[in-house]
């Protein structure tokens, strides 16, 4: 369920950092970020021991029944379910509940990772309507904080897609707020929109390509993975019937693209053709013949560097033989001579 997420971003509400001593905060601080980090990179039982210390540390600092202990015990809760001890874990998830509700309404909107971490120990014991009653009520808590609200839609996303539920799982990564997208956010939004895609439903695929784009030009602009997240972007939208969208967002990354690995590329076969029908689509003839032709010009793929890193792939069955084929039926359909 990963459940680092449930409490990343909760630092200053967990460690209550105004009032605290330099060197209690400190002791604090450590053993929080120490032990998301452990989830992070998968060492639950060092996780548990670091926040069995934040656990102790906060209950010292705090008392037993303040809300910012509840954040710590949530916290140990998700590094034992993370180990699949269920049974360790539900007095903690009980306890981090009952606090939650002792502090209604919340004093921090943070406080509903709680809800987020039971929620995700109701679906791993197989109660997915609790589950999701709960990351509903998350969501109303949140009260429009973008740090619980990646939390709480990153969670959900796992949930429903761990339950057979790929449309939803696309929805849930689409409504992650996009400067709270993480790099794994963005692989997840890829491989569902290319899942949705596939499965014909063009417009949850949409949706997960303009966030994935959307970090892409944040983060690498300029980059190959902009031009990349540009022309799946327009390919959906291109099977959506929004072709205005399409043919400009086509054409720009078809310039990202020429910009990073040059106008001959056979990569940039499937953009060219996608572009092609769009245009064709639109009444723009002209502008489809150029595209074809430009397909039909574009070097096999042997004739490219061996070291260039965006080779399109192996000679024999390449799939630029596939879009030339593309490219000469559109042009068939034009009346314009086959090449």
């Amino acid at each position: 369920m990963g459940p680092e997420m449930l409490i990343l971003g909760a630092v200053v509400a967990a460690l209550g950092v105004a009032g605290a001593s330099r060197k209690r905060q400190r002791e604090i601080l450590v053993a929080w970020r120490r032990g998301h980090a452990e989830l992070v990179a998968g060492r639950y039982a060092e996780a548990e021991a670091s926040f069995r210390s934040t656990l102790a540390l906060a209950e010292r600092r705090f008392g037993s029944e303040h809300w910012r202990t509840a954040l710590h015990v949530n916290a140990l809760a998700q590094a034992l379910l993370a180990q699949k001890r269920l049974d360790d874990a539900a007095p903690l998830v009980a306890r981090a509940m009952a606090l939650h509700e002792r502090w209604i309404p919340l004093p921090h909107p943070e406080l509903a990772v709680v809800l987020v971490g039971a929620a995700a120990y109701e679906n791993a014991r197989g109660d997915d309507g609790r589950a999701l009653e709960l990351v509903a009520r998350a969501r109303r808590e949140a009260k429009g904080n973008v740090t619980v609200r990646a939390i709480v839609e990153r969670t959900l996303a796992r949930m429903e897609a761990g339950s057979g539920h790929p449309e939803a799982a696309a929805e849930a990564l689409a409504r992650i707020p996009v400067d709270r997208l993480e790099p794994r956010d963005v692989r997840s939004l890829a491989s569902s929109g290319l899942a949705r895609m596939r499965a014909g439903d063009a417009a949850r695929a949409v949706r997960c390509f303009l966030s994935a784009h959307a970090v892409a030009e944040r983060d690498s602009p300029g980059e190959f993975s902009e031009a990349f997240f540009g022309g799946l972007l327009g390919e959906a939208l291109a099977r959506c019937g929004r072709d205005d969208e399409a043919s400009r967002v086509l054409e720009q990354s078809l310039v990202d693209h020429d910009a990073v690995v040059g106008e001959h590329h056979p990569a940039a076969a499937r953009l060219l053709v996608e572009l092609a029908e769009v245009r064709l689509r639109l009444g723009d003839a002209a502008g489809a013949k150029t595209a074809c032709d430009r397909v039909l010009a574009l070097p096999a793929p042997g004739e490219v560097r061996a070291d260039d890193p965006y080779r399109a792939g192996a000679t024999v069955g390449d799939p630029l033989d596939d879009e030339r084929a593309r490219a000469r039926a559109l042009l068939a359909r034009l009346g314009a001579p086959p090449r």
